[in-house]
């Protein structure tokens, strides 16, 4: 069955059923012109061949002359042409010469086709039955070969709606499990896969733009007010709009880190490193922001190494977000914990909070840009929505992967799977 559900299969059994046709349509159309042929013969003619099975006419003796010829009397025998137009045969006449005064014996052999006129008539059905039977065959092979084409031109016509933007065009579900079947499962998939990303490229210009537009209008609104002599200049205003400005900057710089890395053109200084070193020094850089917000972090790190190769600056990007992220899910007296562990082929890192946990329905979205499962949650934490979209496209860049769960005792766990460095 998997056989004939190939394209090339179908096509080779239509052309052989074409040829099967056009071959079993010329036989009977030869069997029936050979028919009617025998049909117009003259009717002495049809009965001749029918007892003499089909032998060429011959002079055949009748039974007077029969009984003359075996009595052993002389006969005169006179030949005439023949006034018939449809048998031109000569015609014999026969006489008894020891009784003249008798009725002759008439002896003429049944007509025969002419030769010429014989081989025109079976060339002419022939052909007549050569083209009705290649009419007829052609006509099959086009009553298939369209059914096997409308599904290509559905498809090609799906196809230049796309090209014209109309990424909702759709091809009806097919039929079957041939190459066409699965090009139009699968045009419909890439149209899918297109409409998803143009919804997903909308909301994110719509993103950007909203994020955008919150910090620069708090800096014009203060500058106005400061134009305005209703806010004065001090340090801190000076202060607040300063950290609006690097507010802007990190969401830049996050933007174009996220189209580097989807562009293929952010570039890694891979190197082998210890990923439990660079864990410990991401912890202690972290301290006093943990110290700020009364949090405690534990550190649990293997005995031994644990090598990955990857880019120092980027994987310290990458652990440095996770913590920022949970520490701003963690109320004040919460703990977290980094974790470094490894297996026979993965170095796992791990961070670890005792914060309210992920919604479920946000699980499979928190790794989405400009995301928050809180929406009440502030921007003036600093967050831009980006840092778990990065850590998921630098991750990814080193051949990991990264997930997010909850804890059964409570809060959120992020785990980065890296490939571990062989050396030598």
């Amino acid at each position: 069955m998997r056989l004939f559900n190939r394209i090339e299969v179908r096509l080779s059994l239509l052309m052989a059923l074409v040829a099967v046709t056009t071959s079993l349509l010329t036989v009977a159309l030869n069997t029936f012109q050979r028919e009617r042929t025998f049909r117009e013969l003259p009717a002495e003619v049809r009965d001749f061949l029918r007892r003499n099975e089909g032998r060429p006419p011959s002079l055949s003796l009748t039974p007077e002359l029969r009984q003359m010829l075996a009595e052993g009397r002389e006969i005169r025998v006179q030949m005439r042409p023949s006034d018939d137009p449809d048998n031109p045969n000569p015609v014999f006449w026969i006489t008894p010469l020891d009784n003249p005064a008798a009725p002759p014996v008439r002896l003429q052999a049944p007509p025969r086709l002419r030769r010429p006129s014989l081989e025109a008539r079976l060339q002419q059905n022939l052909l007549i039955a050569g083209l009705i039977a290649t009419g007829l065959g052609v006509l099959v092979a086009l009553v298939f070969a369209r059914r096997m084409a409308r599904p290509i031109e559905a498809i090609s016509a799906a196809a230049s709606s796309l090209a014209q933007g109309k990424l909702s065009v759709r091809i009806p579900a097919p039929r079957g499990e041939d190459e066409i079947a699965r090009l139009a499962r699968n045009f419909n998939r890439m149209a899918e896969a297109l409409e998803k990303l143009e919804a997903e490229r909308r909301a994110m210009i719509a993103d950007i733009a909203h994020e955008l537009r919150t910090p620069l209008t708090v800096m014009q609104g203060r500058l106005e007010a400061i134009q305005d002599g209703v806010v004065p200049l001090e340090m801190g205003e000076i202060d607040r709009l300063h950290q609006q400005a690097r507010l802007l900057s990190r969401l830049v710089e996050d933007l174009r880190t996220l189209s580097l890395a989807d562009a293929g053109r952010l570039n890694l200084a891979l190197q082998p490193l210890n990923l439990a070193e660079l864990a410990r020094r991401m912890a202690a850089a972290f301290g006093a922001a943990l110290e700020a917000k009364q949090v405690a972090l534990e550190l649990r790190l293997p005995e031994g190494p644990v090598p990955v190769r990857a880019d120092p600056d980027r994987l310290a990007q990458v652990i440095g977000n996770l913590l920022t992220n949970a520490l701003e899910h963690t109320p004040a007296g919460g703990r977290i914990a980094l974790e470094v562990a490894k297996d026979t082929t993965h170095a796992h890192l791990r961070v670890l909070d005792s914060g309210p946990g992920i919604p479920a329905e946000a699980l499979n979205k928190v790794f989405d840009r400009f995301y928050r499962a809180e929406a009440s949650r502030s921007r003036a934490t600093g967050g831009s929505g980006l840092g778990l979209s990065i850590v998921k496209a630098l991750v990814e860049l080193h051949k990991g992967t990264v997930a997010a769960h909850n804890r059964p005792e409570g809060g959120a766990l992020f785990e980065v799977r890296l490939p571990l460095h062989q050396a030598g």
